[in-house]
C-alpha cells in the first residue's frame, strides 16, 4: 500500500464538489452604463454589499460566491454586472439574499440580466467578463482560505508566487476552476496522456490569445481581455498539481511566475509563458517520457483546433493547414497506442475498455481492421498512413485521445493533494 508522506501537509482538494447544474447563478446589471471599458472605482454601495454578503449568506447556511465583473461584450455598452452563486435552488438563494439586495437597490438600479446554472454561465463569462472582485462563503470560502493560506502557497500557486495579494481577482479566479470547472487532472496519483495534452492546450491558447491582443492593439484589447484572464486562470489551475508535486522533488528548478501585473504587456506575458513551458518540459514532460512530451507539445501547437473556445476564430482558409499540422501527431500517437494494444492482445492482457475502444476505432477507421497481434510497428504505420487527414483529425478528440490515455505510460507524481 502506497503511503504519501506529504499527506496532511499539502493543500486539499475541494470536498463534496457539487454538480455544475446544481449551482444556481443569478446575475443583475448594476447602475447605469459606463463610458468605456476601463471601469471606475466600485460604487460605495456595491462595495458595502460585497463586504457584507458573505457573512449574511454564511448565516443563511449557503455555499456559494459573489462575482462582480465588467461587461466587455463588443456590441453592448460596458457596465457593472453582479453574479451571485448558490448551491441549491433559486428560491433558497433569493430568500437568503433578499435583505442584502433590497439594501443595495435603495442606492443603485438593479436590472435582471440572467439566471442560469454554472455550466450555462461559465461560457458567457469567458467571452465577456472581466472579474473585479470575488467573495466566497460556506464550503467555497473554506477551500479558498485553505489554499491561499497554506504555508507553501507561494511555491505551488502561481498568482501568490507572482506577488499578487490574496484578494486580487486574478488570485481567486483559478480556484473557481478548482472547485467547479474541469475535473482534477491528476488521476490515481499520476499524470496521463490526456492530462499532458490538456496542459499543453492551456499553454498554447494563452500564447495565441496574447498574439491576437498584440495584433489587435489597444482598440481590440478590451474585447480579448476576458478570454485572456479566464484562460490564464485555467492554466494556473492546470499546473497547480504539478507544482504541488514539485514540492516533494529535490534538485528541480522552482516554478516560474506568470505575469499578472497591471502593467503587463502581451510580450511580457508571452515571455512568462515560455518560462513556464521550459519548466514543464524540464521537470515533467522530459525527453525520456516521449508520449507525455509529445502530447504536451501537440497541445501547445494545436490549441486553436483542440480548444472549442478558439475554433470559432479559425478562418476556413486556415483549416486545412491546421489539420495538416495536427495529423503527424495523431498518426504518431495512434501508432504507439496500437502497438501497445496489439502487444497486450498477443499476451492476453487487454481490458474490456481497451477492446471496446479498439472496436470503435476500426469502425471509424476501417484501414486498421486488418491489424492483429502479429503486426509489426511498420505494419501499423503503413495502415495508419492510408487514413486521410480530415478523418484522422476528426477521430483525434473523441477516439484517439481516450485510447492513448488507456495505453500510454503514466507519470507517477511524488506527492498529490488529498
Amino acid at each position: 500500500m502506497f503511503i504519501d508522506p506529504y499527506a496532511g501537509f499539502l493543500p486539499p482538494l475541494f470536498a463534496n464538489r457539487p454538480d455544475g447544474e446544481d449551482v444556481t447563478l443569478r446575475t443583475v446589471m448594476v447602475g447605469d452604463a459606463l463610458p468605456n471599458h476601463d471601469g471606475t472605482d466600485i460604487p460605495a454601495a456595491l462595495q458595502m454589499f460585497l463586504d457584507l454578503v458573505a457573512p449574511a449568506m454564511e448565516r443563511a447556511g449557503s455555499d456559494g460566491f459573489a462575482h462582480l465583473w465588467l461587461d466587455h461584450h463588443p456590441h453592448e455598452q460596458p457596465g457593472w454586472r453582479l453574479s451571485i452563486a448558490h448551491v441549491g435552488p433559486l428560491a433558497e438563494m433569493d430568500a437568503a439574499l433578499e435583505k442584502s439586495l433590497a439594501r443595495l437597490a435603495k442606492s443603485l438600479t438593479l436590472t435582471d440580466f440572467e439566471t442560469a446554472n454554472w455550466d450555462e454561465t461559465r461560457p458567457l463569462w469567458r467571452k465577456r467578463s472581466e472579474p473585479v472582485r470575488l467573495v466566497f462563503w460556506g464550503r467555497f470560502g473554506r477551500h479558498v482560505r485553505a489554499v491561499l493560506g497554506h504555508s507553501d502557497a507561494a511555491a505551488f500557486y502561481l498568482p501568490l508566487g507572482s506577488g499578487l495579494r490574496s484578494d486580487h481577482p486574478a488570485t481567486t479566479l483559478p480556484l473557481l476552476e478548482d472547485m467547479l470547472g474541469t475535473r482534477h487532472l491528476v488521476q490515481n496519483g499520476g499524470i496521463g496522456f490526456e492530462a499532458a495534452l490538456q496542459i499543453g492546450i492551456a499553454l498554447g491558447r494563452s500564447h495565441l490569445i496574447e498574439s491576437w491582443i498584440e495584433a489587435g492593439g489597444a482598440e481590440k484589447e478590451p474585447f480579448f481581455r476576458p478570454m485572456q484572464i479566464w484562460h490564464q486562470a485555467w492554466l494556473t489551475h492546470a499546473v497547480m498539481d504539478l507544482a504541488v508535486a514539485a514540492l516533494a522533488m529535490s534538485g528541480q528548478p522552482p516554478l516560474p511566475a506568470l505575469d499578472y501585473g497591471p502593467n503587463s504587456t502581451p510580450e511580457s506575458r508571452k515571455a512568462a509563458l515560455d518560462g513556464l513551458s521550459g519548466w514543464l518540459t524540464t521537470v515533467f514532460f522530459t525527453e525520456d517520457r516521449p508520449a507525455l512530451r509529445n502530447a504536451f507539445v501537440a497541445g501547445v501547437q494545436n490549441a486553436v483546433w483542440l480548444d472549442p473556445d478558439l475554433q470559432q476564430y479559425v478562418q476556413p482558409a486556415q483549416r486545412d493547414d491546421i489539420i495538416q499540422g495536427l495529423v503527424p501527431y495523431c498518426r504518431w500517437f495512434l501508432a504507439m497506442a496500437l502497438y501497445n494494444h496489439l502487444s497486450n492482445l498477443g499476451e492476453g492482457n487487454v481490458t474490456a475498455d481497451q477492446a471496446g475502444f479498439y472496436d470503435m476505432l476500426i469502425t471509424s477507421l476501417p484501414e486498421l481492421a486488418a491489424l492483429n497481434d502479429l503486426s509489426t510497428r511498420r505494419d501499423i504505420e503503413q495502415h495508419i498512413i492510408r487514413i486521410d487527414a480530415p478523418r484522422a483529425a476528426a477521430a483525434f478528440d473523441a477516439l484517439v485521445i481516450p485510447f492513448c490515455d488507456m495505453l500510454m505510460p503514466r507519470l507517477a507524481l511524488a506527492a498529490t493533494r488529498n
